[in-house]
């Protein structure tokens, strides 16, 4: 076909040529942009997924302030039913005071020096401080002494724990408690 018979072609059928004209164009643009669309709807997944996160996040911030005020008020309470390890005569009258309640002899009790703390380990918040005691009672007596100790103000924890009958109805304790404390 001669450059003359195709220009009479295009004559004859107009419209039919802009037709293919336009598709090839189009075929074109389709080629260099088919990676587009790839990325409009991955940018379209993380703007969504955004979107949601945002949405969930306004969704559960109702309440937030009265959260954060009712976990300041338990920290406080927890700050409060901890022992202070340096101030050995305090921790000292919370045994003796128990001594009075219940009714049981305390023959020694000491607060144990705190473990040292592991090199490289970081500063710990809490730590136990631990009491060594020994004490004569009746078996009621001491058992209500360990009951009032357990649910007490502080966090308590038992160690170790031995029992030996005396003489008559008495019995002795000897065990070692931890109460949770700040350094």
């Amino acid at each position: 076909m001669t450059g003359a018979d195709l220009l009479a072609l295009i004559k004859k059928q107009p419209i039919a040529f802009g037709c293919g004209i336009v598709c090839l164009l189009c075929a074109v643009a389709f080629y260099f942009r088919m990676d587009a669309i790839d990325e409009a709807r991955a940018a379209f997944e993380a703007r969504d997924k955004e979107s949601k996160a945002v949405s969930q996040n306004a969704r559960h911030t109702t309440g937030l302030a009265e959260q954060v005020a009712e976990m300041q008020a338990v920290g406080k309470q927890i700050e409060s039913r901890l022992l202070h390890a340096g101030e050995l005569a305090n921790n000292l009258q919370f045994l003796y005071r128990l001594e009075n309640e219940t009714g049981v002899k305390l023959i020694d009790a000491r607060q144990n020096p705190l473990a040292a703390p592991k090199p490289g380990a970081p500063k710990a918040l809490y730590v136990p401080v631990s009491f060594s005691v020994t004490m004569r009672g009746s078996y009621a007596q001491i058992w209500a002494f360990f009951r009032r100790l357990e649910t007490g103000p502080h966090f308590a924890r038992f160690d170790r724990l031995s029992l030996s009958k005396s003489e008559g109805e008495s019995m002795n304790a000897v065990f070692t408690v931890e109460l949770l404390g700040t350094p």
